[in-house]
């Protein structure tokens, strides 16, 4: 480990101090630790795979636009993310580079790739007369593409080569918006870090925190329905064009595809290696997530966690009556939590909601059940079980309200018309209820202790 790695570090854990406190920056320093360890190990596993060459494919279904916004980038940096975009596999697409920087720089390297005979990519340039932010620079390239998906770039990043084809596939079987899973790239270093696996479309998930985020596909008519990017949103714009496009297309239309296909670059300036250095964009995160719940006449108080970019969503503040939601507490249970009857009625403020679970621990601050899911051989198995309550698992979503497969008997709420469908069975019953069409949630911030 570098200097500069180790001042990085330094300048996180004091962010992290000043803002949650000595103790739990103590914490957070012994879950990096382990978070450390596996990224080592993943950086030798991803070495040896990432960036192959693979052989390119003749099929031709779905005409695709990539659109780069771009300012000022590294330039070594934008011709490898060129580099990488000319290598798919899938060749069916364009290039839209729409460029706010100052002098000819990008201009030059477009017009060598143009003028190269063997490449046959479609490149097309806007030199815009003034920078327009990452928002504006999208929008720019957005109103001229042709492609009927377009697929987001971020100027310094680089793909896989058959990103755009496992792309492709999703949208062949009926997906409307498509994302991939990612992880960072350490140029000083030449090192892959910090994989991020996503699940599937997760409502909840997305409130708490940009998980989605890269390499994101999207039916063009559906980015204009929503509005194209919103300039009010710098930094956080994605998310904000995310929880719109959440409006407009169904769960089922969202395709996950469980491959790391996108290597975001960490940069100085980048929240990829330093969380503090674009503060406004998780103020603008926190107010898309605000306004999301104002266009649905939610009333909820959104709060930034622990953790910069992720926040956390109190319904509580929300008017539901008490007839319509029953909530079960075992005896043997402590709340932690104040007020988190008044908690668990807020969430049904949303009609979709149908189940929500808590957090359990045991009486040494090991986590008992955050949520259940079903192993490979139908065994039930409690998320995150046995770490301490206080840390915050893998990506942090120990500590954020998710879709789960099943609650906890032990303490949980579910709407007081699907009543009728409480089991024992915690699969059972909360499958019938999706079945319903109505979500389970967890909530890992309502805590009961065993006494």
């Amino acid at each position: 480990m570098d200097i500069k790695s180790i001042r990085t570090g330094i300048d996180k854990i004091r962010d992290y101090a000043e803002r949650n406190g000595l103790e739990a920056a103590a914490f957070r320093i012994l879950e990096g630790a382990k978070e450390w360890a596996v990224d080592r190990d993943y950086s030798i596993e991803a070495g040896m795979t990432a960036y192959d060459r693979l052989t390119p494919e003749d099929k031709r279904s779905v005409y695709l636009s990539l659109i780069i916004p771009v300012y000022r980038p590294d330039m070594d940096d934008f011709a490898h993310l060129l580099d990488s975009v000319i290598r798919q596999t899938y060749r069916y697409f364009e290039v839209v580079i729409a460029d706010g920087s100052e002098n000819s720089d990008i201009e030059n390297v477009v017009k060598a790739y143009d003028e190269d005979p063997d490449i046959d990519i479609k490149i097309r340039y806007i030199r815009l007369e003034k920078n327009l932010g990452i928002s504006g620079n999208t929008n720019e390239a957005l109103r001229s593409a042709e492609g009927e998906y377009v697929v987001f770039l971020d100027h310094d990043d680089f793909i896989e080569p058959d990103a755009l084809s496992e792309s492709v596939k999703a949208i062949e079987k009926g997906a409307f918006i498509v994302y991939t899973d990612e992880d960072k790239y350490d140029g000083l270093r030449d090192r892959f870090v910090c994989p991020n696996r996503k699940p599937g479309f997760d409502l909840d998930l997305l409130l708490s925190n940009n998980y989605i985020c890269h390499m994101l596909t999207v039916k063009k008519s559906l980015v204009e329905e929503s509005g194209n990017l919103r300039s009010g949103y710098d930094g956080a714009q994605d998310h904000d064009l995310l929880l719109r496009l959440s409006e407009l297309v169904p769960g089922d239309k969202w395709a996950h595809v469980p491959k790391i296909l996108y290597h975001w670059r960490m940069t100085d300036s980048s929240t990829s290696l330093n969380p503090g250095s674009k503060s406004y964009a998780y103020e603008n995160g926190k107010k898309a997530v605000e306004d999301y719940l104002k266009r649905r006449g939610i009333n909820a108080l959104v709060t930034e966690s622990e953790h910069r970019g992720f926040f956390r969503i109190d319904y509580s503040p929300a008017e539901v009556e008490g007839k319509d939601v029953c909530i079960f507490v075992d005896r043997r249970l402590t709340a932690l939590t104040p007020q988190y009857e008044r908690i668990f009625r807020g969430y049904f403020a949303r009609e979709e909601v149908g189940i929500v679970g808590a957090a359990i621990i045991g009486k040494w601050g090991r986590t008992v059940c955050n949520g259940y899911k079903k192993t490979p051989d139908g065994r039930k198995e409690p998320e995150y079980g046995k770490i301490d309550h206080r840390f915050s698992g893998y990506m942090h979503r120990a500590h954020m309200i998710r879709e789960t497969e099943a609650v906890s008997l032990h303490a949980f709420a579910i709407r007081r018309e699907l009543l009728p469908l409480v089991s024992r069975d915690v699969f059972t019953m909360c499958d019938n209820v999706r079945k319903k069409g109505f979500s389970v949630i967890t909530d890992p911030n309502i805590v009961f202790r065993l006494k």
